[in-house]
């Protein structure tokens, strides 16, 4: 981020000291500390609209959900468990053992069921990104690409509670 503009303000030597303080012990700028602290402000207040807007289509829901995991056109459809972490209208967060086997170029199918519901989904994913997470967990984020009208639907629903 360009930074052309200083401002300069007056303040109690206690602030100033607490400021330096804090600066020392994060060894960071003393200007550095007082941006932290106004975004920080700013962000709080939802006054600073240009910081980080959210790039995604749809939002996220936090959420709790076991699901199996298998590798889209799999002839075997070997299950693999998997905990949703958050899902949207556009993909889901999946939780999955670390040596769990998925081949990111073919995808992943998910089969999980909705709270309130019988019947679970059966949706298909591209993977967009596997990461190392916890301690024997790695996370996998994917996008919806194929699901049937009556899945997708009730996953609308859902979303919109």
């Amino acid at each position: 981020m360009k930074k052309d503009l200083t401002i300069c303000f007056r303040t109690s030597d206690d602030l100033r000291t607490s400021l330096e303080k804090i600066a020392a012990d994060e060894r960071r700028s003393l200007s550095s500390i007082i941006e932290t602290i106004l975004y920080d402000f700013l962000k709080q207040k939802k006054a600073l609209q240009s910081l980080k807007k959210e790039r995604r289509r749809y939002p996220r829901k936090p959420v709790s959900f076991p699901t199996f995991v298998y590798k889209n056109g799999s002839e075997e459809q070997a299950l693999q468990p998997g905990t949703i972490v958050d899902i949207s209208l556009g993909g889901v967060r999946i939780l999955i053992p670390y040596d769990a086997k998925i081949d990111e170029a073919a995808g992943i199918g998910t089969l999980f069921t909705l709270p309130n519901e019988k019947i679970p989904l059966k949706i298909q994913c591209a993977i967009n990104r596997v990461i190392p997470a916890e301690e024997n967990i790695k996370e996998v984020g994917a996008s919806f690409i194929d699901s049937d009208f009556a899945s997708y639907q009730k996953l609308q629903n859902y979303l919109i509670q």
